[in-house]
């Protein structure tokens, strides 16, 4: 049987987890799923539809932030009976996301391994894995860490885990075929309602009231401990420090069938040689009986695979006198034949351990012919995996280049390999990298591509515009879009988040999606600040130590799981300075209890963070101009949040999406405006909050998730088009709108149009086009057709992140993208007056003097765009094609040219 391990990342400074994917023709397994997992899937074109089950080293966020990611998509595809195997607190760390993951007919299983427990171990048709905990030196492990759960909490917890996921069915009884994908219309509760603003307000109170009468046992001081209903809230967790080792057998190898034998026994070649070779005992014929040891050789013993978690060097001294290891090791007394079928350790390791000389000499005590995959920061070097988004971004930066930062990232480890270990069986893991583990022991990097860094996909780019000096010159407010995709994230757009840098004071952060860190990490610089970024000149460190808001606009997952991330190394950033600081969390209701039962898990710091919800700063009069406060409840955390921002005035509304779903607006007292709408329809709430005040705003901030002919997609996902974002704008009178949260289907700047603007129409304010107070100069119309990529955001499976095929005629666009000029259009001029637009992409920077100057630089935006469209027709072509027909229609291609010529 074949099978073996691939690399799927590697541990570095921006990423600390390492994930590997055992493979075999009968199913796959993961080991760890940290955020952006399956974003690496799509850039690779793994498939995770055909995982089997997925192991945690360790039950935190580092290790497990792209699980919840990973479960949505499986649910869309159909796949069921995935198993989740890791240590305690699991089932509480799964249960927890019952506030964002509703996902009944999925049967997901959890399997807390746990120490003590003699039934804490994994098997199936494949492999066996049993569990090695340790822990760091000084931690004593309390009784409730030990053996299986049976308690009244446990039950609880697995209630809810069923409540979330379904009920898991075993292999035997489960139906292999896979279900089909949820259709729109199986949605309940909210989205059964008739998109009627009206109705839509009444129905968010509704659910706002539910929810805030639920959680009213819930304290929002975490230091309290009220009664919670069993039936609801989960029982209350501590966090361990538990880290799981994994020793994974194979399957037992077959001996070889001997034909002859079989021959000389009188059998002729067929169904009984087929039988003996899988173990059956067979009646000839005269009656004579043959046991398959008569013609089959002896089975050979299984191989093993060892995946060793150590995060620090506190760890080492109770890796190194786990007794499960030492039959592996050389020069021990119970050393046995587990040495010889021991074939690859795979070192994931935290900063300062491979270093140590505790572990060093640990190591060197296995066998020579193990080969080791060294996964630490000193000997991974912090590559940028996302090839295709870095080769349009530094294209996109050799056109302005303050606006698209280039990002952060190295080529080069900080040692070589051999200061490890003295051996030539090293080996530093690669995304792709495959190590076969049967039939024959063998490395295989044919499947691994060069990662370039940012500063050599710029080498290639031909036209470069050299930057200007002195970029933050009278930039009071530059709006920083880390992620602009919306559902899942592709190769070319992670998920929402955005960063506000305010002079003077600290930073903002404006929803927090999957790999919101790690964006930020080579966005700003980690650990040292990244240079080309002349915008926020701060390093990732330095900008956390100075956070001072988070924000989340609603509960879907593609906009918040960022966050346990973001807050858990705020955190440690922040928790050995003096005096302690504060941050203020500003979101829906259940955003706190999310954050409270995670809390069970890891320590996010709840006791330094200042717990604002949305709805309580909201305006609620639908028949208002200006903004009216619901309630003075959380008077002094607004009072600290507006004096640590400079902020006169902070203000959300309702939007329609989803239950719990806001707008906001930050008004500053140097002048300018914020608005940012998060996911939403078209709606007076909106511009409502954007006309409250003396000033229009500065800056509006709003999704334009899908183009205007999938209007009809818009409505019924509850997004924005293009056009209507814009009219959105013209409403409030906003000075500059910057466009975000686009489907993932769409790569191409957007269009928007005259007609679709004008026929924007919401309540209270009629066609908001109309409605503006904002008439002014014109501004030429330069964004022309654009070409779709015919994706349907429920196809999120298999890397197909991307797909062109609805890009018919290449050719002809480009015609149209060369031929393209600036004249004005009276009539779309005349409709948006003063308002300037630019279309955000992921790691960018933009003030209002960089979106008013972006419409001079469209022209050469869309060439990118097109000519990355080819690239990567050309590469997925090439992809799909075999050697021997490449290579014939290189060879009739030739043939033509020849022909051509003559």
């Amino acid at each position: 049987m074949k099978w073996g391990v691939q690399v799927v990342r590697g541990n570095t400074h921006n990423v600390g987890s390492t994930s590997v994917i055992l493979q075999f023709a009968s199913g796959r397994y993961l080991f760890n799923c940290g955020e952006g997992t399956q974003r690496l899937s799509f850039e690779n074109k793994t498939r995770i539809s055909k995982l089997t089950a997925i192991f945690l080293t360790r039950v935190d966020w580092d290790n497990m932030g792209g699980l919840p990611g990973m479960l949505l998509t499986l649910a869309e595809t159909g796949s069921q009976n995935l198993v989740v195997c890791g240590g305690h607190n699991l089932t509480h760390a799964m249960a927890a996301m019952r506030h964002f993951i509703l996902r009944s007919d999925m049967g997901v299983g959890v399997k807390e391994l746990r120490d003590g427990d003699a039934a804490a171990a994994f098997s199936d048709e494949n492999i066996r894995v049993t569990p090695v905990h340790i822990y760091p030196t000084g931690y004593t492990v309390s009784a409730h860490e030990q053996g299986a759960d049976e308690s009244d909490a446990a039950a609880i917890r697995r209630m809810l885990l069923e409540r979330a996921f379904g009920v898991h069915k075993a292999p035997e009884s489960t139906d292999r075929k896979k279900r089909e994908p949820p259709q729109p219309q199986q949605k309940k509760g909210y989205y059964g309602q008739e998109c009627k603003e009206a109705a839509i307000e009444q129905v968010l109170q509704k659910f706002e009231q539910q929810d805030e009468d639920r959680t009213k046992k819930r304290s929002l001081s975490p230091g309290h401990s009220p009664k919670r209903s069993s039936d609801v809230f989960l029982p209350l967790a501590t966090p361990t420090p538990c880290a799981l080792c994994y020793i994974v057998e194979g399957p037992e190898v077959p001996g070889k069938f001997d034909s002859q034998a079989a021959r000389d026994l009188g059998l002729k070649p067929g169904p009984q040689f087929a039988q003996l070779v899988r173990g059956q005992t067979i009646t000839t014929a005269d009656g004579q009986t043959i046991r398959p040891e008569q013609c089959v050789g002896p089975a050979r013993p299984s191989s093993l695979v060892i995946i060793i978690d150590c995060p620090s060097p506190a760890y080492i001294d109770s890796l190194t006198t786990a007794h499960q290891f030492v039959p592996f090791l050389e020069g021990t007394k119970t050393a046995g034949p587990q040495k010889d079928q021991l074939m690859m350790i795979v070192h994931s390791l935290g900063p300062g351990v491979a270093q140590d000389a505790r572990y060093k000499k640990w190591a060197a005590r296995f066998p020579a012919h193990v080969r080791h995959m060294v996964s630490a920061p000193e000997y991974v070097p912090d590559n940028n995996p996302f090839q295709r988004h870095l080769r349009i971004h530094a294209a996109m930066h050799a056109i302005s280049p303050h606006t698209y930062i280039l990002p952060q990232a190295t080529d080069k480890a900080e040692l070589p390999l051999h200061t490890f270990l003295d051996s030539k069986n090293l080996v530093a893991p690669k995304s792709m990298m495959m190590y076969d583990i049967e039939p024959e022991p063998k490395l295989d990097e044919s499947m691994v591509t060069q990662l370039l860094t940012a500063e050599q996909m710029l080498a290639k780019v031909d036209d470069v515009t050299p930057p200007s000096p002195h970029p933050n010159d009278g930039d009071d407010l530059v709006v920083c879009p880390i992620g602009t995709g919306s559902s899942v994230p592709s190769t070319y757009r992670n998920v929402s988040s955005n960063i506000v840098s305010v002079k003077g004071f600290g930073g903002i952060v404006l929803d927090c999606g999957e790999s919101t860190v790690s964006q930020l990490k080579r966005f700003l610089g980690f650990p040292r600040r990244n240079y080309a970024n002349t915008r926020i000149q701060q390093s990732y460190t330095e900008f956390l130590k100075t956070l001072k808001l988070l924000y989340v606009s609603h509960m879907h997952a593609d906009h918040h799981l960022g966050a346990i991330q973001l807050l858990h190394e705020w955190n440690q950033a922040t928790q050995m300075m003096d005096p302690k600081p504060r941050l203020s969390v500003l979101a829906p209701a259940r955003f706190w209890a999310w954050l409270e039962d995670f809390s069970g898990v890891q320590d996010l710091g709840l006791d330094r963070l200042d717990f604002i919800s949305c709805s309580d700063i909201r305006l609620i009069d639908p028949t208002a101009k200006i903004p009216i406060k619901e309630n003075q409840k959380y008077r002094t955390a607004v009072t600290k949040l507006k004096s640590d921002l400079g902020l006169v005035d902070i203000l959300t509304c309702g939007v329609i999406h989803c239950p719990w779903a806001y707008g906001l607006s930050l008004t500053h007292y140097t002048g300018w405006k914020l608005v940012y709408s998060g996911d939403t329809r078209p709606c007076a709430n909106l511009v409502t909050l954007g006309r409250a005040g003396d000033k229009p705003p500065t800056v509006l901030l709003h999704e334009a998730t899908l183009p205007d002919y999938l209007h009809v997609d818009a409505v019924a996902k509850r997004h924005s088009t293009v056009s209507e974002a814009v009219a959105m704008a013209l409403g409030m009178g906003a000075e500059n709108l910057l466009l975000t949260h686009f489907s993932q289907r769409c790569l191409d700047l957007p269009r928007w149009t005259t007609a679709n603007i004008e026929a924007v129409k919401v309540a209270r304010y009629g066609y908001v086009a109309s409605a503006s107070t904002s008439v002014g100069s014109s501004v030429d119309d330069v964004e022309d057709s654009a070409t779709e990529l015919d994706v349907d955001d429920d196809d999120i499976d298999a890397g197909a992140g991307v797909d062109f095929g609805h890009v018919n005629d290449l050719e002809t666009y480009g015609q149209d993208v060369a031929e393209q000029t600036d004249a004005p259009n009276a009539a779309l001029n005349a409709v948006l007056g003063n308002l300037k637009i630019a279309s955000a992409f992921d790691m960018s920077a933009y003030a209002p003097r960089d979106i008013k100057k972006y419409r001079y630089n469209t022209h050469r935006l869309k060439q990118v765009l097109h000519d990355e469209m080819k690239l990567f027709i050309a590469e997925e072509s090439a992809d799909t094609v075999e050697p021997s027909q490449l290579k014939k229609g290189k060879q009739k291609a030739k043939a033509k040219k020849g022909k051509d010529s003559a």
